[in-house]
């Protein structure tokens, strides 16, 4: 009877907390109820395409439920590799900046509401061919309350390189990994 219950009760915290969009190689699961959550979003090898004339790119992980959310902290692990030829796309021992906010990416400089949830956090490419990278681990330090009361609250994960040496044409990187999330909705005003 317990399975039954737990399932129950995570279809619960999901119907409660909001949604991830659906994305090959993206999986999110929310646990908690009452305003209290826990949400894990688990990568393996999620594809985003990087333009060489933007040299940033965004995905969205998540659309919270209305109201104020306010994000008491998290960890992140990711590593990401390159599933195009690195020496004509995005090259060897590229500087990748990554970061989570409730913004998409709008610059290969991640700031304000790109990096409102995670601080922007580096990552030479070092793995080599299509081999992923040394892992990349971040925490979520300070709680941030973001007010979804008029629209509701989404969380990117934001991709951008520093110099226009680092991507020489189109390229497309793979993430693998787990950032776990935990937040609160504190309800709308309304």
């Amino acid at each position: 009877m317990t399975r039954g219950l737990s399932r129950t009760l995570s279809r619960a915290a999901a119907r409660e907390a909001g949604f991830a969009p659906p994305k090959a190689g993206l999986a999110a699961r929310t646990s908690g109820q009452g305003g209290a959550y826990r949400t894990v979003f688990s990568f393996n090898a999620m594809q985003v395409p990087v333009t060489d004339a933007l040299a940033y790119a965004s995905q969205k992980l998540f659309d919270f439920l209305d109201g104020k959310v306010r994000i008491k902290g998290g960890t992140a692990r990711l590593q990401f590799a390159v599933l195009t030829t690195r020496a004509s796309t995005i090259n060897d021992n590229a500087a990748l900046t990554w970061s989570l906010g409730s913004a998409a990416a709008s610059s290969a400089t991640l700031a304000g509401s790109m990096v409102n949830v995670l601080a922007a956090a580096g990552r030479t490419l070092d793995g080599a061919g299509a081999a992923l990278s040394t892992a990349s681990v971040a925490d979520v330090a300070a709680a941030a309350t973001l007010d979804g009361t008029v629209t509701p609250v989404d969380l990117y994960l934001n991709l951008a390189f520093a110099t226009g040496t680092d991507i020489d044409a189109d390229g497309t990187l793979a993430i693998t990994g787990t950032i776990t999330l935990l937040w609160e909705n504190w309800g709308d005003n309304a």
